[in-house]
């Protein structure tokens, strides 16, 4: 590996990796590709030594089946997606510095799996197996959350703080009325929510009526 300790960026996408352990002396990397493999344990990045400068990784697409808690000081981008997974390891309780986290097409149930990251600014979740809009706290910066394509029927009347919330969507969910989806309102700097395909939006005379009595609840939104 001494030819290419200091390559700063590696995209070893679409090819069939199985052990990503001879990358660990790699130390310059700052961005890193490894979506679509074979790639079935991620243990290499929970070293204290291995990859101190990463900033950017996608392990989307591959095979693990447990995610551990990552070490990676200055990880900032993380793309776990289309990996079937439910659960992350007991020993993951977030991250510092992760900015932006994409876990489209998994198994989770709930948010709580990303709960405690200070940094995280915009939080991916859609195709997943969420029901309701629960189980997150200490998320102080997170301005969009994207849950399309899960199945949120239930908002509950007290919410977790999310206090710079700007854009939730919720397409192709449960929604089922007003009622429910105005419970949203708590969050007072919330600009944007996106409700189409679910009862709420389908039901409605129409989508004009549906936008008009949202805007009078909330004329932020």
């Amino acid at each position: 590996m001494d030819e290419v300790k200091d390559v700063a960026e590696v995209d070893l996408s679409l090819n069939n990796i199985v052990d990503i352990n001879p990358m660990k002396d790699m130390q310059n990397i700052v961005k890193l590709n490894l979506c679509k493999n074979k790639i079935k344990s991620l243990a290499v990045f929970t070293l204290d030594e291995a990859f101190p400068n990463l900033k950017w990784l996608d392990l989307s697409s591959n095979k693990f089946g447990e995610f551990p808690a990552l070490r990676l000081p200055k990880l900032e981008y993380l793309d776990i997606s289309y990996n079937k997974l439910e659960k992350l390891n007991e020993a993951w309780v977030g991250h510092p510095n992760l900015r932006i986290v994409k876990s489209v097409d998994n198994k989770f149930k709930s948010l709580a799996p990303f709960k405690n990251m200070a940094r995280l600014e915009e939080l991916y979740m859609a195709s997943n197996s969420i029901s309701n809009l629960n189980g997150w706290e200490s998320l102080p910066v997170l301005k969009k959350l994207h849950l399309r394509r899960n199945k949120v029927e239930k908002i509950e009347e007290e919410l977790p703080e999310l206090p710079a919330i700007e854009y939730i969507n919720l397409r192709s969910n449960k929604i089922p009325n007003l009622e429910v989806l105005e419970r949203l309102y708590v969050f007072e700097t919330l600009q944007d929510i996106n409700v189409m395909n679910n009862p709420v939006e389908s039901n409605a005379t129409s989508f004009n009526l549906l936008i008009a009595e949202v805007l009078i609840k909330n004329p932020k939104v």
